[in-house]
């Protein structure tokens, strides 16, 4: 078990940046990845994506964690989406979300790791449920969604 710390009013916890992309094909099937979160003792269900390394740009990182988490290749270009702050009132932790779009070729592939392809429809059932809950990934997911209406 991790040791916990508890927030001190005043103190600032700043983190690196960190950067995610969220892949959606022409079906509107959304490319997940599941990974184990030591800060909360189970596996999480999220977008690709990591730390930002001071030698690359958010997008650098992106498209390296891309490759890193899901073993495939990455998309041959992606674009800005958003940056969100985590907690305004207790940290400094930036995340830059990217988009781009990936064919059906991925769901063979899916196999590979944790990597999970779902529709963005049963994707916002898995935030109402509670499955989903990683900020930036609720975040595209309901971007995407809000979109299709």
């Amino acid at each position: 078990m991790l040791a916990e710390t508890k927030i001190k009013k005043g103190v600032v916890y700043v983190f690196d940046d960190s950067a995610c992309l969220s892949c959606v094909d022409a079906n509107n099937m959304l490319l997940l990845v599941t990974q184990f979160r030591e800060a909360h003792s189970c596996y999480t269900t999220e977008l690709p994506g990591g730390n930002v390394r001071s030698d690359e740009s958010p997008l650098e990182a992106a498209l390296r964690e891309f490759e890193e988490e899901t073993d495939l290749p990455c998309p041959g270009s992606a674009e800005f989406l958003f940056s969100m702050d985590l907690d305004l009132s207790t940290s400094k932790h930036r995340t830059h979300v990217f988009k781009a779009g990936f064919d059906g070729a991925y769901e063979d592939l899916a196999l590979k790791k944790e990597v999970k392809i779902v529709s963005i429809s049963d994707a916002v059932e898995q935030i109402k449920a509670g499955v989903i809950t990683h900020a930036p990934t609720v975040a595209a997911i309901l971007a995407k969604a809000g979109a299709l209406i």
